[in-house]
């Protein structure tokens, strides 16, 4: 138990006093009651100003003021008479310590009696801490405040009781709001909420109350009662014992507008990209796919989420165009540019599948946040480049057809006017045989037969140039190719040395030939192996093989070698293949040119594949040529298959000799080449007949009008300048009904049938003219001969 006080108190001695005095945690200083210059500190004054107690006493407030106004003699002095007056004022006071450093403290100075002396005690406290956090409070305040009023976000401070007490301009403009009414609003506690938007408010109110930082959005509403977007943020805030809540609103209509359109414009751009014919595909700067639209997927054989994030170049790219792809993406990031950026290119990509296919690229550049992307369009080109590898093909094949028209063109002239000739030629070295023959002489008839075997020479180049240009058919008939290709080969094997083997399998074991029946002319089948076999030999240098197949070929990928056709169906096939040095790449568009010719001079025409290409497409078939430099060459001819027929029983009736000559029947001839008609005047005349030779169509028609001209036969050129031979005849048959008429033409192909017989021609003969062949020709249509023929005239060819 403690012991009590005795009643008088603590036996308190001087220092018992002065233990207590120094004890204490203020400065006390004991002050002149006059001058109020320090008399006595304790050991915290001491402390406090750096000073001793001797240095201390006899210091005024001069000396630890901070020599400003406030803390000068004159505020010193008016505090020492209060204080005299027993006012006992507290005030603030910056003093300076020894070291010259600056501190507040809190003074509360009173009077006092000390040994019966008054005195002024002036208690201090530093307080220097605690106001400079004042002052730092102040400042924020003031900061916070300039923050509240400048922001341009809405800020509403919300009391305990879910009052507002304070708003900022902001709040009030987005409100549209004076402050007086905004002010003092408050939520009712437990009153009714008007909707979902208000119900939200208050229950992020709450929450913040509860010291949760609350987010949201949603729809607000306006004084004048129209709506706008808006994202609330409840942040709890602490002044004093109670907390509170600081809402922040921000108006984020635009935003949202902005947002709605930009992912209208990103859904618009996705549909057009998806709705994109061309592939599209996206890369971004490290090479990683960002984009892939539905065309890419069916391209490539990707689905998007199955690239998306995956190397572009390890996923479409072939290995060997990796490298590159590499190398241009780190110059670009070097220097911004791209050698394909900007450019349309071909090139090839890969698919899924491994496959590579060729394609059309263009590659352009975007910016985005995160630096650049790569967009690439990407059109699969496979099916143009086949089709202008068809269409090159199809160009190739015309300009071929074209050039062998033309070229067909000038033959089929050239041989026209050379069949004309070749009518002079013949017609009078056979005049003169007979003259020879009648006034017996024989070195003349002997040279006169060489004459006529060169003009015969003549005659089968001129045939083969008209079997190049298509004017001069023969007889098509449907016929087995495997006896006559057997018999043809009879005859060529006596034509070769013994240093060249001539080998030949047949599709048929007979030569019934049912698989290959063919409708052709026998004698032009006959020329084109004979000729295909002759271009075999001269290829070979006297040394080698040639081998003939005849059979069946389904025609798969083929091209015409002369018109560069398409070979498509089930032909009928005549292949000649030899062991020769083959055909030059640079020569295979020009062998069956007429006239080319690889020959020495003297050894060649040119004719003979030119002749084939003639033949072989008037028959409606195709060419195949399959040659390689230093191994030869195997030319095919393809024929379309013909159902077998029965041979055919019998020959055509062989055209009478005739036998006299004729008791001068008047003969209209109308032939504007004056040699041709020269020797038809000269050899009709010898025959008993009055020619009448007329160079214009014009002048025979008027002679035609003329009642006393009577002919019995009309004979006619075929090409004559104004008039042609059929308008002749048609005016002929309307003037002279069933007058015979007689029509000669180099070109008998280029006439139709019924062109014929609806101009009332009779007969057609073919230059050049044969003697044998014209001569009975008119013993049929002049009968009632009386003249006796001379024996030359029915054996003259």
């Amino acid at each position: 138990m403690a012991t009590p006080l005795p009643p008088e108190g603590l036996p308190f001695d001087r220092a018992s006093y002065r233990a207590v005095f120094d004890a204490s945690e203020n400065a006390i200083m004991v002050l002149d009651w006059d001058s109020g210059a320090v008399l006595e500190v304790n050991r915290k004054a001491c402390e406090s100003t750096g000073y001793t107690a001797d240095e201390m006493r006899g210091l005024t407030a001069d000396d630890l003021g901070d020599g400003t106004a406030a803390n000068g003699r004159a505020q010193a002095r008016r505090y020492v008479e209060l204080a005299r007056e027993g006012r006992c004022p507290r005030f603030e006071w910056r003093r300076r310590n020894r070291d010259g450093g600056l501190r507040w403290d809190e003074v509360h100075l009173k009077p006092a009696e000390i040994g019966g002396r008054k005195v002024l005690l002036a208690f201090a406290r530093d307080i220097t801490e605690h106001k400079e956090a004042l002052e730092e409070l102040q400042r924020r305040e003031e900061q916070y405040r300039v923050i509240f009023e400048a922001a341009s976000d809405g800020m509403f401070l919300w009391d305990h009781d879910l009052r507002i007490v304070d708003v900022n301009p902001a709040g009030l403009a987005i409100y549209q709001s004076p402050r007086d009414q905004a002010v003092g609003f408050a939520y009712a506690p437990g009153g009714p909420v008007a909707d979902d938007v208000a119900r939200q408010r208050l229950d992020g109110l709450q929450r913040a109350l509860a010291g949760e930082a609350v987010y949201n959005e949603g729809l607000s509403t306006r004084r004048d009662g129209s709506s706008f977007e808006a994202e609330f943020c409840f942040l709890p805030v602490r002044r004093g014992e109670r907390p509170q809540v600081l809402t922040v609103v921000r108006d984020i209509s635009d935003r949202r507008r902005r947002e709605r359109e930009l992912q209208r414009s990103e859904a618009r751009l996705r549909a057009t990209v998806e709705a994109s014919f061309d592939a599209v595909v996206a890369m971004d700067q490290e090479g990683r796919i960002v984009e892939f639209n539905a065309s890419a997927e069916r391209v490539f054989g990707y689905r998007r989420d199955e690239v998306l994030g995956g190397k572009l170049s390890t996923l479409i790219l072939p290995e060997r165009h990796r490298s590159a792809h590499e190398r241009g993406l780190a110059h670009f990031q070097t220097t911004g540019r791209g050698p394909m950026i900007g450019r349309l290119v071909e090139t090839t990509a890969l698919r899924a599948d491994g496959s590579e296919f060729p394609v059309e690229l263009a590659i352009s550049v975007a910016a985005v946040p995160e630096g650049h992307i790569f967009v690439g369009h990407l059109r699969d080109i496979g099916a143009r480049r086949a089709a202008e590898a068809e269409r090159s093909a199809l160009e190739a094949q015309l300009r071929q057809a074209q050039k062998m028209e033309a070229i067909g063109q000038l033959t089929g002239g050239i041989a026209h006017d050379f069949n004309n000739i070749l009518t002079s030629v013949i017609g009078y070295v056979v005049l003169a045989q007979e003259r020879a023959e009648r006034v017996q002489d024989a070195v003349i008839a002997r040279q006169l037969g060489q004459a006529h075997l060169a003009a015969q020479r003549a005659q089968e180049l001129i045939s083969q140039m008209l079997a190049f240009a298509r004017r001069q058919r023969g007889d098509p008939r449907p016929l087995a190719l495997t006896p006559l290709a057997r018999q043809t080969l009879r005859l060529l094997r006596s034509t070769l040395p013994s240093s060249i083997a001539l080998d030949a399998q047949w599709l048929d074991a007979d030569d019934e030939g049912a698989e290959t029946w063919v409708v052709a002319d026998p004698v032009q089948l006959e020329q084109i192996l004979f000729n295909l076999c002759i271009n075999a030999r001269d290829a070979m240098n006297g040394r080698g093989r040639i081998a003939v197949r005849l059979g069946r070929r389904a025609s798969g990928q083929l091209t015409c070698a002369s018109c560069r056709g398409a070979v498509e169906g089930d032909w009928v096939e005549l292949k000649v293949s030899d062991s020769g040095h083959g055909i030059a790449p640079e020569l295979m568009d020009r062998i069956f040119d007429p006239f080319f010719s690889t020959k020495p001079p003297g050894q060649g025409t040119g004719m003979g594949l030119a002749m084939v290409h003639g033949i072989v497409h008037d028959h409606g078939g195709h060419l195949v040529v399959d040659s390689r430099p230093g191994e030869g060459s195997a030319f095919s001819v393809l024929l379309p298959p013909a159902r077998p027929q029965a041979a055919a029983s019998g020959e055509a009736p062989a055209r009478p000799e005739p036998e006299a000559g004729f008791a001068g029947e008047q003969v209209l001839l109308v032939e504007d080449d004056a040699g041709v008609g020269s020797y038809l005047h000269e050899q009709l005349s010898a025959w008993g007949l009055h020619v009448t030779l007329m160079p214009h169509p014009d002048d025979a028609l008027r002679l035609l009008q003329d009642p006393a001209f009577e002919p019995r036969l009309l004979l006619t050129d075929l090409t004559m300048p104004g008039m042609t031979g059929l308008q002749l005849a048609g005016h002929a048959r309307l003037l002279r009904p069933g007058l015979p008429v007689v029509l000669v033409t180099g070109n008998a192909n280029a006439i139709a049938p019924e062109d014929l017989r609806a101009a009332g021609v009779q007969h057609l003969l073919r230059k050049p003219l044969h003697a044998r062949e014209l001569s009975a020709l008119l013993h049929e249509l002049l009968p009632g001969r009386t003249a006796p023929a001379h024996p030359r005239e029915r054996g003259a060819a």
